[in-house]
């Protein structure tokens, strides 16, 4: 089920608010069997048969979430209880992402091996996956406390994060469900959570969908084109995704906010970062954050604990030297960010979106090493034009990878390329509407604050806003009230031909 859907807000959502209200009453359990409830027939409306995989992987976790909790501390029995929960979560991954893949790799190698079948891919099978493989990691380390049955369900399926994240650890959402606390809807919480769910319903609707049939023409002739209708459709691309990521994340956490569930932020305008890996730390910082605890980090302790068994230094000095550089952070950089685009999809094309992706942040940590730090320009000293400058040059980067991201094929990607460096000659843009459309979008997401922002929710320590952004603050008003009103009636009379997220295939 879409939450961009006429089923999803005037029938699902409804009932499952009015439940959580009504059971409220009743206390903790009866909520959380209701929401779990809810949350299956949501993932069940897609195809109702993945539900039982979905419910066969949460039996499985929670079993060997038991074994690991009953196992003493630091025991073999919790690491191979531990091994053997992310081998499984890991082997389903690979059977439903990457066996097709792989078979028709070896085919095309003549390895004897099955020949290659369809296999349609769960909705949000990578992320309830990584849930679990992290709460299980976090239950072995005592950094997550055992759940019963129930419980668990609803940390997995809870409908705002299951198809698409934010990748949650257990710690995040499930203290906000423990005994004590008052079950019901809270006005302030309900106000705040719908105008951040029509802020986001808004920008997956009435921007990403319009930028989208422009973005399929082009990427549909790459090769075919010149280099100003390739520019023009790769500008609408970048803000199609930019805009579907950000609406369905503004959805997720209002939505959560409605029952007064709090999720951590998982889109923060990564546009307006000035280098590659702020933008990583601004896009998808729950996968960010997912991939830099259980891939980076361990395979840089992997790294220094070779390191130091041979001998050798492991220290800051060291990482300043080109072979220690090279050996702390080139390959665990590289190698993170070759996973991170394998996670995204099988396939050449997406391990050269990783490996692009691992050699920017490799770039940008090497100039952070080697450069005297005495002269790194500080953001105060920075002026407006070399703030531009920078967002360009990383909006560049981004946008060069990304062609390997959306294109049907390698072969594809190359030709787009080809189409963008003039290979094909200069041309003249398509659609000249869908083209300033996408470029008009630049100011938006380099300088006006994004919804956090104005919602009044920046994440602690956020830099403030500049006195102008307080005029965009929302308050629960009549002002605001007519706003989201006629945004919800734009929205209404665009949604019948509203599209799928993107992110559903991963």
């Amino acid at each position: 089920m879409l939450f961009n859907s006429y089923r999803f807000i005037f029938v699902f959502l409804p009932i499952t608010l009015a439940g959580f209200h009504l059971l409220g009453r009743l206390g903790r359990r009866p909520v959380i069997a209701w929401l779990s409830l809810c949350s299956l027939v949501f993932y069940a409306w897609w195809k109702p048969i993945f539900v039982l995989f979905l419910l066969a992987s949460i039996l499985v976790n929670y079993g060997v979430s038991v074994a690991i909790a009953k196992s003493p501390e630091s025991s073999p029995v919790r690491k191979r209880m531990l091994v053997l929960g992310i081998v499984l979560n890991l082997g389903a991954l690979f059977y439903f992402k990457y066996l097709f893949r792989t078979l028709v790799i070896l085919h095309a190698l003549h390895v004897p091996a099955p020949r290659p079948f369809d296999i349609l891919l769960p909705l949000g099978i990578s992320f309830f996956t990584f849930t679990q493989i992290s709460f299980l990691v976090d239950l072995s380390q005592g950094q997550a406390e055992r759940q019963d049955l129930l419980s668990y369900v609803l940390f997995v399926t809870f409908f705002p994060h299951l198809i698409m994240g934010p990748i949650l650890h257990h710690k995040e959402m499930m203290p906000q469900f423990a005994p004590g606390r008052r079950y019901r809807m809270v006005p302030a919480d309900v106000s705040l959570g719908l105008t951040w769910f029509l802020m986001g319903l808004g920008k997956k609707v009435l921007i990403a969908d319009y930028l989208a049939a422009g973005a399929d023409a082009s990427f549909a002739r790459a090769g075919a084109q010149g280099a100003a209708s390739a520019w023009g459709g790769l500008v609408l691309y970048t803000m199609q995704l930019y805009f579907d990521f950000s609406g369905y994340s503004d959805m997720a956490l209002g939505l959560a906010r409605i029952f007064s569930i709090r999720f951590p932020l998982n889109f923060d305008s990564p546009y307006k970062a000035t280098s590659v890996t702020e933008y990583w730390q601004r896009w998808h910082m729950t996968l960010t954050r997912y991939i830099t605890l259980y891939l980076y980090n361990p395979i840089l302790l992997h790294v220094q604990r070779k390191r130091m068994a041979a001998g050798k230094k492991v220290s800051r000095k060291t990482l300043a030297t080109p072979e220690g550089f090279l050996a702390m952070a080139a390959y665990p950089t590289i190698a993170t960010m070759l996973l991170t685009g394998l996670w995204h999809g099988a396939g050449a094309k997406f391990l050269i979106f990783g490996l692009l992706h691992g050699f920017y942040l490799t770039a940008n940590l090497a100039w952070r090493n080697f450069k005297q730090r005495s002269k790194a320009v500080t953001d105060e000293a920075r002026s407006e034009l070399t703030t531009f400058l920078m967002r360009l040059g990383v909006y560049l980067q981004v946008a060069l990878a990304l062609v390997f991201f959306r294109a049907d094929s390698l072969h594809a990607a190359t030709s787009m390329l080809g189409s963008l460096f003039f290979l094909h000659g200069a041309g003249h843009a398509d659609s000249l509407i869908d083209a300033a459309a996408g470029f008009a979008l630049f100011p938006v997401v380099w300088y006006l604050p994004n919804t956090q922002q104005i919602l009044g929710e920046e994440p602690a320590g956020a830099q403030a806003p500049t006195p102008w952004f307080n005029r965009l603050r929302w308050a629960p008003n009549v002002k605001w009230a007519l706003a989201m009103a006629v945004l919800f009636f734009a929205v209404l009379a665009n949604l019948g031909d509203t599209k799928s997220f993107l992110y559903f295939q991963f």
